[in-house]
């Protein structure tokens, strides 16, 4: 791989951006315990938790949003109330999370 590649790969990953065909696949369970401990103050984030919209439950947001549009709203949330986790998650939690999320779609 050459130099440049590696450096905008590793600047991409530093600022919790993939690209789509170079991401690597999440831990499904790791995004859960994410989602258990940090986004379940908000969110229901069970599989078989309520369908709601306000906020949206987990389950809704892999059923209506594409691992791409799930990875944008955690980089960059768009409403103000939301917690800038790509901020301070470290290594893979961001593809952790997508992995967890969209495992919840039905």
């Amino acid at each position: 791989m050459s130099s440049f590649r590696t450096l905008a790969l590793a600047t991409l990953a530093s600022l919790g951006i993939a690209a789509p065909a170079l991401a690597q696949e999440g831990s499904v369970t790791m995004g859960r315990d994410i989602a258990e401990e940090y986004c379940v103050a908000c969110h229901d984030v069970g599989a078989d938790g309520r369908f709601k919209l306000d906020p949206p439950s987990l389950a809704a947001i892999a059923r209506y949003r594409s691992a791409d549009q799930i990875r944008q709203r955690i980089v960059q949330p768009i409403h103000a109330s939301m917690p800038r986790y790509a901020e301070y998650m470290i290594g893979g939690n961001i593809d952790d999370m997508v992995a967890y999320i969209v495992s919840l779609e039905k």
